[in-house]
């Protein structure tokens, strides 16, 4: 009898920030609920948004327990920028991690272009990925970098 070893490629994923559109911002019993018409999603065998690999978008909901919110976005939907999310002692720059469900000190920063901040700060994040994603490009770095 013949044995075959089968390589599994772990996919990695992640949200880059710059490249979502939240749709709305709102807070319910002290949860703050984020709304993004579209994230961003990078997604390969190795490090995301650093490797070659494939990009999708896709709605998503992050929601921020006990949260204070510092800042505003005047107009949605609104384009983002840039930002970071802060769990405990990690920090991800321009990055939310895939999957993520994480019960601790978190800070949710989102910048958009017209200068204008929203600053989140809680005890707890979750990630929910909706609906399905869609394939929009390959990826491939740059190799000058």
């Amino acid at each position: 009898m013949r044995s075959f070893k089968v390589a599994l490629v772990m996919e990695n994923r992640s949200i880059e920030i710059h490249d979502s559109v939240l749709e709305d911002l709102h807070v319910l019993n002290s949860v703050a609920i984020l709304d993004f018409s579209s994230v961003y999603i990078h997604q390969s065998a190795g490090r995301p948004g650093v490797d070659a690999g494939s990009g999708w978008v896709q709605k998503a909901r992050l929601q921020i327990r006990d949260a204070i919110i510092e800042g505003s976005f005047s107009d949605f939907p609104c384009e983002i920028l840039g930002g970071h999310i802060t769990l405990g002692e990690a920090v991800l720059n321009n990055e939310i991690r895939i999957p993520l469900g994480y019960a601790g000190k978190t800070e949710l920063r989102l910048e958009s272009w017209n200068g204008a901040f929203v600053r989140i700060t809680g005890g707890g994040v979750e990630l929910e990925l909706i609906g399905e994603p869609k394939y929009v490009e390959e990826f491939r770095p740059n190799p000058s970098n």
